[in-house]
């Protein structure tokens, strides 16, 4: 057949089993041949009996909606396909099983018609490979890389296949200093136009999160064990891996002189003169969490 399914259980399994699998028939010199077994001196009209039985129960072609409802997240794939191949190890480095991809075989009898399925989503004209989760389209690479590299698969990898999120803990690892803020944030606007007047690149630094993204929580709960707190308050600042504080902290480090040589090396900053942070707002002002 054309794809290849990664295992199932329950009643979805027994959904796509009846939906998905391919029949196997014998064909001599290009007749279909019904098996007799044993009886193999039925009556013409019983053999022709058999054979209509047997037509009846024959499985269609399974239809994408039924494969995409039977795996939380899915990967089409075809042979020769790098950038199948790049999302494949991007996802295993992640710990996802290799479970999730579907392969396709574009010789298959099949083919033309699952690719005009997929077509209603991704377009007439369209590359591989093609992202399914939870029942929705999710894109092609580029898509499906910059929602990973996002987090918004995190809750999903979580429950499906036990994979601990590390969005936050990359986004630190990766990046010399990240502040993360939220909008309507005004300590994070404080503290960013005072690390602007610094002369650090704010636009580089801050990493602004949103509430209402349905990633949000699985962010927050990966911030909580980053800083080792269940309550904060936006912005929080890590350099160079190592977290650093709020607001007030971070404010205070760097007006007594603590990130000097760290702005000088990472970003060519010398010594400033000194920089008057602007006022704190009011605490009815201050970025909390939702939860207090």
């Amino acid at each position: 057949s054309g794809w290849e399914n990664p295992p199932m259980t329950g009643a979805c399994e027994r959904h796509c089993f009846q939906s998905c699998i391919m029949d196997v028939r014998t064909f001599y010199n290009g007749t279909l041949q019904v098996e007799a077994k044993a009886d193999s001196h039925k009556p013409v009209v019983q053999a022709e009996n058999d054979k209509e039985n047997q037509d009846a129960n024959v499985p269609s072609l399974p239809s994408l909606v039924s494969l995409t409802k039977c795996n939380a997240f899915m990967v089409i794939s075809v042979s020769n396909c790098p950038q199948c191949e790049e999302l494949g190890a991007f996802l295993a480095a992640r710990g996802v099983p290799n479970t999730v991809f579907t392969k396709w075989d574009k010789s298959s009898k099949d083919y033309p018609e699952l690719k005009k399925q997929l077509s209603t989503h991704a377009g007439a004209t369209f590359t591989f490979p093609q992202v399914f989760a939870n029942g929705s389209y999710q894109g092609g690479f580029k898509e499906v890389m910059n929602k990973a590299d996002r987090g918004v698969y995190d809750e999903l990898f979580e429950r499906e296949f036990g994979v601990e999120p590390t969005t936050l803990l990359r986004w630190v690892e990766r990046r010399p200093m990240v502040i993360f803020s939220l909008p309507n944030c005004p300590q994070c606007d404080v503290l960013y136009n005072d690390m602007k007047k610094r002369g650090v690149p704010v636009q580089d630094v801050f990493e602004k999160l949103d509430k209402a993204s349905p990633e949000y929580a699985t962010l927050k709960a990966q911030m909580q064990k980053l800083i080792g707190k269940q309550q904060f308050a936006f912005p929080q600042t890590f350099v160079r891996g190592v977290y650093q504080g709020d607001y007030d902290q971070v404010i205070a480090k760097a007006d007594g002189g603590d990130f000097e040589d760290f702005f000088s090396e990472q970003f060519g900053i010398g010594p400033p003169a000194k920089v008057n942070a602007e006022a704190l707002p009011p605490m009815g002002a201050m970025a909390f969490d939702d939860d207090f």
